[in-house]
């Protein structure tokens, strides 16, 4: 994808000019997603029609969306909302732009790894004020857009807020009502990932207050916004709307949305009259303190959105998103020169010696072992986490800085004989890293300027003992640079798990405009030293971590390899995070815990063990403790793993029971092909399907309640238990096969061997007539 702080020149070299046609339209697309803009004299751009795989196509003879809204929100303190309300949309300043010209780029080979089409629309109030330029992207084949939006102006002009996204959805072409759509939303917190929700939209803020009674522009709206550096710490930047109804002359299709950003950001439902709109921000000046002051050669970019709209439900508009996220993945590895080396790490298996086990307390006594069963148990990375680096046995957190090894922790072989252990098996040796903080007890801190940090009333921010590195300070990224620098050549660290466990609250203030302003340059500072890292160590593996998933934004996943999906140490409610996990993350980056232990019993080991299977999974416990037993069942989970990381890359989320209930006795999540998704971008997976040589992939999990789950598998529906291995019985003996039974053409009917305990299982399902 073009980097969204591309010039204007460099967005439009190559293109083509364009106006509006005769009535006004412009239509643009990719073959499979298409935009249509209103354009006119007296009123800003305005998107008043979209479609998408599997709808009807639009075109510029639509009648358009009764009620359309501009394709940008401006707000600014001199000018800022169109009318009283508190949302964000319904802007002054955005309701004064007008057309001024656009800009379309159609690539000359369609089939280029790097072919993308792209249109530019320039706007400007006629009396004055910024230049705006909204920036379409969209890769071939996919029904997905990237949009962000350019600021500029020759005099001084204060932005508080502007929009990334502001779409019209299409309810009206597909013959629906505001009341007849649903909203998806997530929650996140710590230990607490991927707790998904839906609601119909008149259940929410967004009730029905009688349009015909009331006309106007709702002052409602259903928001969820992030805080300071964990974009996900309270909530996803991801939503879904989706529209249906039974009527036969309805057309529905669903509408999804990704803010990428690793810092603040925002997004608002907002109903018109009549019409559901979604907008999407990074930060700004309400919530976050965030403003920015154009002119005096400053310009503006907003934060990158992803959205894919589509025919169907919830599900189709995920598996569109997902593999928008593999493209934007594969394009940004290509871009840092590191496309071979970005295919080999999807393969592989992770051990990390935290979760369940050390808890960020190595020793050398504890360690060889550890390396030892990894090794048996099939791992390709070993990971010594947190600790490694503490002589204070316990400052490991306000001593952090440093990244000097511990002379206490690893005896006469030290850190170097550990590594050169790991890697004689070979393993790739992986260390924990904290690169972004400090402790306020480390020595270097003391030494570096306040430049360095984050500053706020004439101070550094301190968090529980931590300051928090200022990435715009070239101190503060050369110390980083160094850091890693100086573990991979003198130790050899193939692997990186870097933590983000300390926030600096909502920013700087130190040769900034705005205290927001600063905490966003940051973020994006971070972004390009991980860009330099990739570019300069392509071979390295990287995961991302931040307590958890309080940092799993699209910003940090397309530049890094793995996410670890949570802290939570308790398998019964990790399977509830695992289940919900592909809704926001890939299934290739979803780092699930599977932390068997001897002293479980077979279905508890199975249980935690499940979790990791479909996603990547992240192997923890004392594996050196197992008896042959266990450990053969560790290495059946790694081996199935293995099967299905070979098929990953091209299969899609999947929840045969409707949108897991974080709190629910049963979770099902998946893995499939989607026939429509794979004739375009996955031919070779497409003529698998057709002749029935294909494989798809689902877990189960019972937490309680009933001794048996229904399932509407499809007609023709095979399944048959993979993991626990039914081939091997003496692997796990105490968890002995479920029942399947078909009790109608598309219904299954799965129950537990024993209804006394939680269980899970892994099934493959393969059809005889697709």
């Amino acid at each position: 994808m073009m980097q969204c702080n591309t010039t204007f020149e460099v967005l439009c070299a190559g293109a083509d000019r364009i106006g509006a046609g005769e009535n006004g339209r412009i239509v643009w697309g990719n073959g499979v997603v298409t935009l249509v803009f209103d354009v006119r004299d007296d009123a800003p751009v305005r998107l008043v029609g979209m479609s998408g795989r599997g709808m009807r196509a639009v075109d510029a003879n639509i009648a358009g969306e009764p009620d359309a809204q501009p394709i940008v929100e401006l707000r600014s303190s001199i000018d800022s909302g169109g009318d009283n309300r508190l949302q964000l949309a319904k802007s002054a300043a955005g309701m004064k732009l007008r057309f001024v010209e656009a800009y379309r780029h159609t690539p000359a080979d369609p089939t280029a790894p790097d072919a993308l089409y792209r249109l530019s629309i320039v706007q400007r109030d006629p009396q004055g004020g910024p230049t705006v330029i909204s920036v379409f992207e969209a890769c071939p084949q996919l029904s997905a857009v990237r949009t962000y939006t350019r600021l500029s102006c020759a005099e001084r002009y204060p932005v508080e807020a502007v929009s990334s996204m502001n779409a019209t959805l299409p309810l009206a072409a597909a013959r629906l009502t505001d009341d007849q759509t649903m909203i998806y939303w997530g929650e996140n917190s710590w230990d607490l990932e991927n707790a998904w929700h839906c609601q119909p939209l008149r259940s929410t803020s967004l009730r029905d207050r009688d349009q015909k009674v009331n006309p106007g522009t709702s002052s409602a709206r259903f928001a969820f916004r992030s805080s300071s550096t964990w974009s996900t710490g309270e909530f996803s930047p991801t939503g879904i709307v989706e529209g249906f109804s039974e009527a036969p002359e309805s057309r529905p299709f669903a509408f999804i949305w990704q803010i990428e950003h690793n810092g603040a950001w925002e997004w608002e439902i907002g109903e018109d009259d009549p019409g559901v709109r979604i907008s999407a921000y990074g930060p700004e000046y309400a919530d976050h303190q965030w403003f920015t002051m154009l002119g005096d050669g400053n310009e503006f970019t907003s934060v990158p959105v992803s959205f894919a709209v589509c025919g169907g439900d919830w599900q189709q508009a995920v598996a569109e998103m997902t593999i928008q996220r593999r493209e934007t993945r594969i394009r940004h590895a290509r871009e840092l020169g590191r496309a071979d080396e970005f295919d080999r790490m999807e393969l592989r298996v992770v051990y990390n010696d935290y979760m369940n086990t050390l808890w960020g307390n190595p020793y050398i006594e504890q360690e060889l072992p550890l390396v030892e069963g990894a090794y048996k148990a099939g791992a390709d990375v070993f990971c010594i986490d947190a600790g490694w680096y503490d002589d204070a046995d316990g400052g490991w957190w306000d001593m952090v800085g440093d990244w000097e090894p511990s002379v206490d922790r690893f005896g006469a072989v030290r850190l170097t004989g550990l590594i050169h252990d790991i890697q004689s098996r070979g393993m790739i040796a992986g260390l924990w890293l904290e690169p972004e903080v400090m402790g306020v007890r480390c020595q270097l801190a003391q030494m570096m300027p306040d430049s360095a940090f984050f500053c706020r009333h004439g101070a550094r921010v301190a968090d529980q003992g931590r300051y928090h590195l200022d990435f715009r300070s070239p101190i503060a990224r050369e110390h980083a640079t160094r850091t890693v620098e100086r573990l991979i050549s003198e130790y050899g660290v193939g692997y990186f798990k870097f933590d983000y466990n300390t926030t600096p609250g909502a920013g700087t203030d130190l040769d900034t405009d705005s205290v927001g302003a600063g905490l966003l340059e940051h973020c994006r500072a971070v972004q390009d030293w991980v860009d330099g890292i990739r570019r300069a160590h392509p071979d390295v593996m990287i995961e991302n971590c931040s307590s958890g998933a309080m940092r799993a934004d699209y910003a940090m996943l397309s530049r890094l390899d793995m996410q670890s999906t949570s802290d939570q140490a308790d398998p019964s409610i990790y399977a509830a995070i695992a289940a919900g996990a592909g809704m926001a993350i890939l299934p290739e980056q979803q780092g699930n815990w599977g932390y068997a232990q001897e002293e479980m019993d077979d279905e508890t080991a199975v249980f935690t063990l499940t979790a990791g299977i479909l996603g990547r999974l992240y192997l923890s416990g004392f594996i050196n403790r197992m008896g042959e037993r266990r450990l053969a069942l560790v290495r059946d989970a790694v081996a199935l793993h293995r099967r299905v990381l070979d098929e990953q890359g091209h299969l899609m989320p999947w929840w045969p029971d409707d949108l897991p209930d974080f709190n629910g006795p049963w979770l099902a999540y998946g893995l499939r092909h989607n026939h429509a998704i794979a004739e375009a971008v996955y031919p070779d997976v497409a003529a698998l399907m057709d002749g029935n040589e294909h494989v798809e992939y689902l877990a189960v999990w019972r937490r309680g309640g009933v001794d048996s789950m229904y399932l509407q598998l499809g007609h023709g529906a095979h399944v048959r238990q993979v993991f626990p291995d039914p081939g091997q019985p003496d692997h796990a003996p105490g968890a002995r096969p479920w029942t399947v039974e078909h009790v109608d053409p598309d219904t299954v009917r799965l129950t537990v061997s024993d209804s006394e305990r939680p269980s899970a299982r892994i099934f493959a399902v393969s059809y005889d007539v697709r």
